[in-house]
């Protein structure tokens, strides 16, 4: 490993303490590196300590969205096949005190500046806890701080005038909010707003569902993790992980109690009683697979089109009253948004206390003292109003941060015109910054748990190759970037995705530039391109040497 130099407080500072800090300061620790994590919040989890709204749950089984540690994957036994948040939350508090790794978490300290010093070759860091600043030196930065961890806050006129309750899904009270017997308003129907709309449903008075977007949901069919099930996954780790790193989707191999190996198969040219006899298949098995189905899905508009007929009937068959229905069912392509995991979401309409309201076609005009106002005059009154309106995706945390690189170039400058990465790993003119499910990693269309683990581990390779240039410093140059950012964005080009104004594409957040915010090749592919630039011994680096120029291009 690098030599390590007492002229800096650490060899590596790690901001947050999610599933990539965990890794990063177990496999770094491991390695001989003096590595310290930071997290504001009062807890480990990242995204698991967040969003504690009704009903948050993840929607890859349990069981492969866990640590892949060979030595710990066996002893936790998951009570779900799709674990709840306070499970989630209680599994990487175990973590932690398995590997004996809270002494080097710093909780409640958040990372307000950071600035690269040239001449040092490594990072000034000012945090901030109780109010109070602490400045430290590290030789290498990583920011674990999640793909979707800035919420997205709607600019509604008046929303400081409700006098009722009002919440953002993204910080739920730990001690949780009464709902039973209120009138209770939901703002957005994506993965959190459908997770919270099916759950607080049954015990709330009334239940005003104000939709921005329809989205294509498919059933989770959650149930009690069978013994035998959770036994046989255990037996075959081994062999799962290496199918889920092999996986050309999202990581996910299980369904329905059985392996779903990667296959490669296209629906063009199959009749539509085909494609729907698949279709139907994975509908009832449940969990994230109905994409996974064939794999120009996304990309052929006539196979395309037969899963929107597939699943525009689904809605038909669920929700009773048609107008509801028609109201239910999206415009965009299928698959060209994040597709929400439901346990009942559309039944949940059949309830006489759950109203739907269409507010692209009656927008919302202002909130008022007792509820929410439209623009063609109706009046809903609310005693709680809750935001599930999503994240400043990929980029948002990093730029929440005020980074400066080579010549105190801002990280907001370099990356004006949208996010910039070799990778999705590191930004030219910002030596020794790394990045652990960031933006232009795969990090929404992979697991994230083992797309951390993959990093981690690459970016440790990376350092014991800086051994041999007898000065630590690399940097990624901007030919190398351009290079991976063009890589992005013709793999969505040549899908369906882009013809829908999505987070996906970064279009949620008014003024943020329109681009893919991921790489959506598959891991397999992902980590042929970071061993190439291995094989090209480190090709798209700088190493131990200044970067030749900036660009906010």
């Amino acid at each position: 490993m690098v030599d390590q130099s007492d002229s800096f407080d650490f060899d590596v500072v790690v901001i947050g303490a999610g599933f990539g800090g965990i890794t990063a300061l177990h496999k770094m620790r491991q390695a001989g590196l003096r590595v310290r994590v930071f997290e504001s919040a009062p807890s480990v989890g990242g995204t698991w300590y967040w969003n504690r709204y009704p009903g948050a749950r993840v929607d890859i089984e349990s069981l492969e969205y866990s640590l892949p540690f060979p030595d710990l994957q066996r002893d936790w036994q998951w009570s779900e096949k799709y674990a709840s948040q306070p499970e989630l939350l209680s599994y990487m508090n175990w973590v932690v005190d398995r590997l004996e790794l809270r002494d080097g978490i710093e909780l409640e300290t958040r990372l307000t500046s950071a600035a690269f010093d040239s001449e040092r070759e490594g990072w000034n860091l000012v945090l901030e806890r109780a109010g109070s600043a602490r400045e430290f030196t590290t030789r290498y930065l990583l920011l674990a701080t999640g793909f979707l961890s800035v919420p997205n806050v709607p600019k509604i006129p008046g929303l400081t005038d409700f006098t009722g309750e009002y919440l953002h899904s993204t910080a739920w009270p730990e001690t949780g909010v009464n709902l039973a017997g209120k009138r209770v308003g939901v703002l957005g129907t994506a993965a959190s707003g459908v997770q919270i709309i099916q759950t607080v449903a049954p015990t709330v008075e009334h239940l005003t569902v104000f939709q921005r977007t329809a989205n294509w949901c498919s059933p989770l069919r959650n149930q009690a993790m069978p013994p035998e099930y959770q036994k046989w996954v255990h037996d075959n780790y081994e062999m799962i992980r290496e199918l889920e790193y092999a996986s050309p989707g999202s990581g996910a191999v299980l369904v329905g109690n059985v392996l779903n190996p990667p296959k490669d198969r296209v629906g063009a040219g199959l009749s539509r009683e085909e494609l729907y006899e698949e279709w139907e298949l994975r509908w009832r098995a449940g969990g994230p697979h109905l994409g996974r189905s064939y794999s120009d899905v996304i990309r052929d508009r006539e196979v395309n089109a037969h899963l929107r007929d597939f699943l525009s009937e689904k809605i038909r068959e669920l929700v009773d009253d048609p107008e509801t229905a028609r109201k239910l069912i999206p415009v965009h392509p299928p698959l060209t948004r994040r597709p929400p995991g439901d346990t009942n979401y559309y039944q949940t309409y059949n309830r006489p206390n759950v109203e739907l309201v269409d507010v692209k076609a009656d927008p919302i005009d202002r909130v008022v003292e007792d509820g929410v106002l439209l623009k063609s005059g109706a009046h809903h009154q609310l005693d709680v109003f809750v935001l599930a309106t999503g994240f400043d995706a990929g980029s948002g945390a990093a730029l929440s941060i005020d980074i400066r690189g080579r010549g105190g170039l801002s990280l907001s400058e370099h990356w004006a015109h949208g996010a910039r990465t070799q990778l999705g790993l590191m930004t030219s003119g910002f030596p020794n910054l790394f990045f652990l499910n960031g933006a232009q990693s795969p990090g929404v269309h992979f697991s994230p748990p083992l797309l951390g683990a993959f990093q981690v581990e690459y970016i440790l390779r990376v350092l014991e190759e800086l051994e041999a240039s007898g000065r630590p410093v690399i940097d990624v140059s901007l030919e190398s970037e351009e290079r991976w950012t063009n890589i992005v964005g013709d793999i969505y080009g040549a899908t369906l995705i882009p013809e829908t104004d999505s987070w996906w594409m970064g279009a949620n957040i008014p003024g943020k530039p329109r681009r893919p915010v991921a790489f959506a090749g598959g891991f397999p592919a992902y980590r042929r391109y970071a061993e190439e630039a291995f094989d090209g011994k480190l090709s798209g680096y700088v190493v131990g040497a200044d970067t030749p120029s900036v660009s906010t291009a």
